[in-house]
Order: structure tokens, then C-alpha cells, then sequence
């Protein structure tokens, strides 16, 4: 059964949902962003940046958190020229996406937007240090990128779909963990689980922040504390290079004798930013279309700001 994660997320203040996978299509009134490549969400990291973004949305739904962190992996992997994450000898190419998938997400609350991660859910076997075996409810998100999502969020909740007598079916949230599931809080006072609602939620919150407050006299809380965007198509790596060529033949021109002092170590800045140091736009693969067109954007924007 399933539970409408995605449908409640987007019943919150002014949210944008950036669709890693297409199951939005029956929501109405929803505000969503396909996103096909990795290099298509950090181009909608940039136009979240900006006073237009923020006068429209409050709060970025990120559905699945698991295919972000995959065309993560994929981004990494075309960047270094390589088919798997294991090509990139002794670990660095996990901790290059790890990096990657920290930093940009973080963005995220650190540009004032709420951040709301969805994953699935699925029933893994352990065994205990007693070799026993039990099974637990957890993210269908690898350890590797759980760990990333766990440091970064206030709330890990279990949404779980409950039947009335009726036949009626109504969301809970758990908000503490069990034995039998994954959930948890950094509020010492939120219940065990609510009826799932973005009004519900800010209520649970408040109230733990409250009764925390008053356990300690207030001395440790404090209070403290948009446009859709049409899809991306495409990319075509001919276009983009003829994009990028252009781009450095005009600038030539343009800056004459200066293109050297001005522009070139800004040119090699930002390849650097996206194929790693000493690499260039000649030596690209197909491939690494995505981080063409990031160079590409990022050059067209030096050239508007006159730089």
C-alpha cells in the first residue's frame, strides 16, 4: 500500500519538488522539476540562488534522495572518464561522490530553504553480536549516502499507511525508532509517531522545542535560526562545443592582448571546477556532456557579469 509521501511533502508552504523520478504526474496543483543528470539539479542549485527563487518557494522536496545520490555517482564517473565508481583507485572515487553529494545538498538549507529527502523503505535481515538474525525496516539509500542524509537532518521519519475499520487509509509518521524500524529526531520531546501533515509535523516540533525549553529555562533554544523551471532537454555535445568554442573565440577578440592575464586563468578555473586540475574541453568525451554544459554555463555567466 502505498503511502503519499510525495503527495503530503508537496501539501507544504511553497515547495518545489525536484523529480528524480517521474511519480508526481497524478498530483494536482504540484510544483515539480524533472531532474534527468546530476548536472541538471546543479543548474537548479544556481537558479534557487536568486531573489526570484525565494520569493516563490520556501521548501525543496528532493524525490528520491536515492536516484540523486546515483546520477551523483554517474557525474563523478563521467568527470574522471571512467564507467564505475570503483575505476578510481583506492576509495577516491566514493569520497569524491560523497563530497559531491554532501556540499550540494547542503546548499540546499543553507540558501533558507526547508529541505524535505524521500526514500523507500525495505525489510533487510541482520544478525546481532550474538550472530542472531532480525529484520529491520530501513532506507532503500546505500549506507554510504544514509550517512550523509542522517548528519544533515532534523527529522528521519517512517511514514507507514494505517487502515480505519471504514476502509479509510491515513498516513502515520513515526518519529522514533524501534527495533522493527529506522526513524528518530534531535528534538528530546517528539512523539512517537503522528498523523502525517505538514501542519501536524510543525505542531510536533513546536511543542518539543517548548517543553524542552522549559525543562531547561530557555537557555539552550532559541528561535532563531519562487518559479518552475522548464525542463532541461537533451544535452548535444556538438552544441555544446560549438557553444564553448564560440564562447573563448569571441572572448579572444574581444580582450585582444588581455585574453591572457584576463581571461584565460578564469577559463581554466572553471574547467578545473568540473574535469579536475590540468584537464581541458578538447580532451572531453560524449560522456561528460553534463559537465560541458555546466562549463558552458558557468562561462557564459563570467561573460555576463563583465568579469
Amino acid at each position: 500500500m502505498k503511502t503519499g509521501k510525495t503527495t503530503i511533502a508537496s501539501k507544504f508552504p511553497n515547495t518545489l519538488l525536484l523529480a528524480f523520478e517521474i511519480g508526481y504526474l497524478t498530483i494536482p496543483g504540484i510544483m515539480a522539476q524533472p531532474i534527468k543528470t546530476w548536472g541538471e539539479f546543479r543548474k537548479v542549485l544556481k537558479q534557487l540562488d536568486t531573489p526570484e527563487a525565494h520569493e516563490q518557494y520556501s521548501n525543496i522536496v528532493i524525490d528520491t534522495v536515492d536516484i540523486a545520490y546515483d546520477l551523483c555517482e554517474k557525474y563523478i564517473c563521467n568527470q574522471n572518464d571512467v564507467s564505475s565508481i570503483a575505476d578510481i583507485g583506492y576509495g577516491k572515487g566514493y569520497n569524491l561522490a560523497s563530497k559531491e553529494f554532501d556540499e550540494s545538498l547542503r546548499r540546499i538549507p543553507q540558501m533558507g530553504y526547508g529541505l524535505i529527502l524521500i526514500s523507500h523503505s525495505q525489510d533487510k535481515t541482520f544478525k546481532d553480536e550474538n550472530g542472531e538474525e532480525f529484520n529491520q525496516i530501513v532506507p532503500t539509500l546505500s549506507n554510504r549516502p544514509r550517512l550523509i542524509v542522517d548528519r544533515m537532518s532534523d527529522v528521519i521519519g517512517y511514514a507507514h499507511p494505517y487502515q480505519e475499520e471504514d476502509g479509510t487509509v491515513r498516513t502515520i509518521l513515526y518519529m522514533r525508532g524501534t527495533p522493527r524500524f529506522i526513524a528518530g529526531s534531535r528534538f528530546k520531546y517528539t512523539p512517537t509517531f503522528i498523523d502525517f501533515s505538514y501542519d501536524n509535523l510543525v505542531q510536533a516540533i513546536t511543542d518539543a522545542i517548548d517543553k524542552e525549553a522549559e525543562e531547561t529555562g530557555g537557555q539552550y533554544v532559541t528561535n532563531s535560526r519562487t518559479s518552475a523551471h522548464d525542463q532541461t532537454e537533451e544535452l548535444d555535445f556538438d552544441v555544446l562545443m560549438d557553444t564553448f568554442n564560440n564562447l573563448i573565440s569571441q572572448l579572444k577578440e574581444a580582450a585582444g592582448d588581455e585574453f591572457g592575464s584576463r581571461w584565460a586563468p578564469r577559463i581554466n578555473q572553471i574547467v578545473g571546477k568540473y574535469l579536475g586540475k590540468g584537464k581541458l574541453v578538447s580532451e572531453m568525451t560524449r560522456d561528460q556532456a553534463e559537465q560541458l554544459d555546466l562549463i558552458v554555463s558557468d562561462l557564459t555567466d563570467e561573460v555576463g557579469n563583465g568579469i
